[in-house]
């Protein structure tokens, strides 16, 4: 009898599974002319709101498909939208699905005018991509720059003219962890943060978490850039030049065989041996001009520019054995190289009373040079075991260097005679270095069309070596450190119904200088009410090990340097993350609302002001504090035309506290600002595009000094102190700027040129980067120092 009944219950389910059969699509999404994969491609089924991302590899795969008719929309960013029936699927095999640039010429394919120009929201909240390709449009300073396009986004800052580093809700640079392929990359700019260090030519997708992000990343507490670089066209040599008024470069796509090709790309100023006026205008913003008083008419300042240049590398080698797999080796090496080194000299005949007479000459021979970058590599394996399972396998090691020297070397001669008087030599420098080396997998598991798991392990081993001395006898400071980090994570895509996504995760770190267990719990959810409307929550706990540390210093500027995290002298950083949000989206408009909340425990400072004499100790000039950042970002995109941009406005406040300043009340941090809003607009027409940037900012905070004074001290000597007034308790005027941009496109054949006029600061707006003062006047003098006025830029590219 039970024989039977369970005969009859497998009847019943194969009947029931004829009446609904189900069907599972998988496939790949490539690039049409290069067949690269399409890294992160959104693939939906219209009908049903269904959908699914390609992974790194282009790979995805929908499960339990219903429907007897449907169809597939296929976008990626820059890329033109593509609709396939089910007429045309053979569910039987795998697509393969060629998706065809914007302003491309189309081939066998239906496209609409629906399209994503610039940047592309994500189911996932505060997670936006971005289209290094598209971004080159845009206005800038030499050439595309990645970060800078970045900056343009809401809740990340636009006015800091200085740095390409992104200040992202209330966080730090030195918080947000950049990936590229796999690599940790401490440097994220050139020339004194003025342009960005990853070369848009090498560079296939941009990912940004502004808020709390999955459970796969660790280790930093504000937000992540995850770089994916082209691999390179697979069919044809690809390659092209670039120059402007700051730098040249070139890349090259190589297929050597089938299943083997390279690409590779370089760029480097010629500043060293040509110094155009962009780069004098920039040079003599961030590095000054020359710092050497001339007091007297016989005093000969050689006025020596400054040689400068920068550099950066990259290299991918890509080896498909197989359909499924692929072995991925990539290179990274930025490097800058700053000389200021200058001779002086001062003539002079002393008085009659001197016991040396005749003339004589002081001379100051300074050597001061700063470099500093970046060298990193991975290696990786992908592989598609199935429909449902995918792999990364990697192994990737980072090197960050810092080597500043500066010597002085001062001499009193005469010169008849060839007898030196008097000489004195003083020294300064600062190292600092560090290594890491990370082994990790990652693994994707389709469970069925309510669930997708991912989960992965992960170990780190880092050092980090930081001196600062002065003339051979005086440390400052010296830490030699080493540290193990090993992390497992689980997450879990869990979608009960249609509208409603639930994604919990779960981080679980042993770090070696804590000695314990740290728990990182991550949760999102999102609630589609209708087609076009989604609310969205999320919440994350992260922790930082490596920190860049502030080093506050009112009469020489900042310093910065890292270190690892000990719980000694700097404590392990961590963030609670809160996140909310709505959206309303149709084919043509999108807009966003997002609100956060952030609380930042153990952050670190370094400063010389309570230092009160030359043998305290520099451990005691460590600081701990505590921080706040709350804000509500509002953005509104025109996602596709031959119009597109979005305009946004960020309200937004940042408050530290640390006992030892401002008697321990919180104060504004140094990013802090409380309103901006971006302006970013691009019109086609024909090989024309012309764009545009506005940017408007409320003013900063500093700390304003109150004057200078003596104290004497019991042997007669006399120490000159700077009086300073609340901590960060003024602020700098309102910033703000625009930017235009002209581009040109010529094709001819297979060639095509792109000629670039851009106007930086376009009604050249005096923004006040910061006060310089001078004590040797009574009261003392306050000088603005401004950031860059109206800059144009000329710039030619050719892609062949």
């Amino acid at each position: 009898m039970i024989r039977k009944s369970l005969w009859g219950l497998a009847i019943c389910w194969i009947c029931f599974n004829s009446l609904y059969a189900q069907t599972n699509i998988s496939g790949r999404i490539l690039d049409s002319e290069t067949d690269e994969p399409l890294s992160f491609a959104n693939v939906f089924i219209v009908e049903t709101s269904r959908g699914s991302n390609s992974n790194v590899e282009g790979f995805f795969t929908l499960l339990d498909i219903q429907e007897e008719e449907y169809t597939l929309r296929i976008s990626y960013i820059g890329y033109q939208t593509l609709f396939i029936s089910s007429d045309s699927i053979n569910t039987s095999s795998d697509l393969v699905i060629r998706l065809s640039r914007i302003n491309s010429e189309l081939e066998d394919v239906v496209v609409t005018a629906e399209s994503y120009s610039f940047i592309q929201s994500s189911d996932e909240i505060s997670k936006v991509t971005m289209s290094p390709e598209q971004m080159s449009l845009l206005p800038s300073i030499g050439e595309t720059d990645i970060f800078r396009s970045l900056q343009l986004l809401p809740g990340v800052s636009g006015t800091n003219e200085n740095s390409s580093g992104l200040y992202i809700r209330g966080g730090t640079p030195d918080q947000n962890l950049v990936l590229l392929d796999g690599m940790t990359v401490y440097k994220v700019d050139h020339f004194f943060g003025f342009f960005s260090a990853f070369n848009a030519n090498a560079i296939k997708d941009v990912q940004i978490y502004k808020g709390t992000f999955p459970a796969k990343y660790g280790g930093r507490t504000s937000s992540v850039v995850d770089l994916t670089g082209k691999s390179g066209s697979t069919t044809n040599i690809k390659g092209g030049l670039n120059l402007n008024l700051m730098n040249t470069g070139a890349y090259l796509e190589l297929p050597i065989f089938k299943s083997l090709n390279v690409m590779g790309s370089f760029r480097r100023s010629y500043s060293d041996i040509l110094q155009s006026g962009l780069f004098n205008s920039i040079s003599d913003n961030l590095i000054g001009e020359s710092d050497i008083p001339n007091p007297n008419p016989d005093f000969n300042v050689n006025e020596v520019e400054p040689e400068f240049y920068f550099y950066d590398v990259n290299l991918r080698l890509t080896y498909r054995p197989g359909s499924k797999d692929a072995i991925i080796a990539s290179f990274y090496r930025g490097n800058d190289f700053l000389d200021e080194s200058r001779i002086s000299t001062f003539a002079f005949s002393p008085n009659q009373n001197a016991e040396v007479q005749g003339e004589q000459l002081l001379t100051s021979d300074v050597s001061e040079n700063t470099d500093w970058g970046n060298i990193a590599g991975s290696l990786t394996w992908t592989r598609q075991w199935g429909p449902r399972l995918f792999s990364n396998i990697s192994v990737a090691g980072s090197e960050y260097f810092s080597d500043y020297f500066n010597n002085i070397y001062l001499t009193n001669t005469i010169p008849e005679s060839d007898t030196t008087l008097f000489s004195f030599s003083s020294s300064n420098f600062e190292d600092n270095n560090v290594r890491d080396f990370t082994s990790r997998m990652d693994w994707e598991w389709k469970l069925n069309q309510y669930h997708e798991v991912g989960f992965g392990v992960q170990a780190t081993n880092s050092k980090v070596d930081y001196l600062n001395a002065r003339n051979d006898t005086l440390t400052l400071v010296e830490r030699n450190q080493e540290a193990w980090l090993g992390a497992v994570y689980l997450m879990d895509e869990w979608k009960p119904t249609q509208a409603f996504t639930f994604s919990p995760g779960l981080r679980l770190t042993y770090y070696e200088n804590s000695d314990r267990l740290l728990l990182s719990p991550r949760a999102s959810a999102s609630y589609e009410l209708t087609s076009f409307l989604t609310f969205k929550l999320a919440y994350g706990r992260h922790y930082q090990f490596v920190n860049r540390i502030i080093n506050e210093d009112i009469t020489q500027g900042s310093r910065d340097f890292w270190l690892l995290t000990d719980n000694e002298l700097i404590d392990t950083g961590l963030s609670d993350n809160f996140v909310g949000g709505v959206v309303l989206e149709n084919g043509q408009w999108l807009f966003n609302v997002e609100t956060y909340y952030k609380i930042f425990q153990n952050l670190s400072e370094f400063s010389l002001r309570f230092r009160q004499d030359r043998d305290v100790n520099t451990d005691e000039l460590f600081f701990k504090g505590d921080g706040e950042a709350s804000g509500i970002e509002f953005l509104l995109q025109r996602k596709t035309g031959s119009l597109t941009g979005w305009v946004s406005y960020t309200l937004s406040s940042i408050a530290n506290e640390f006992d030892v300043f401002n008697d321990g009340e919180p104060f504004p941090a140094l990013h802090d600002q409380r309103h901006e809003i971006k302006l970013v607009q691009s019109y086609a027409f024909g090989n024309w595009n012309l764009s545009g940037t506005f940017i408007y900012g409320s003013g900063k905070p500093y700390t304003e000094p109150e004057g200078e004074y003596s104290i004497e001290l019991l042997d007669g000597r006399e120490l000159n102190y700077v009086g300073v007034g609340e901590k960060n308790g003024s602020r700098l005027p309102a910033y703000h700027r625009l930017d235009l941009a002209l581009n040109y496109q010529l094709r001819v054949r297979k060639v095509e040129t792109t000629f670039t006029l851009s106007l930086f600061n376009l009604y050249n707006r005096e923004n006040i980067w910061y006060y310089e003062y001078d004590f040797s006047q009574e009261p003392f003098q306050t000088t603005e120092v401004t950031y860059l006025g109206l800059t144009p830029n000329l710039s030619l590219k050719v892609d062949f």
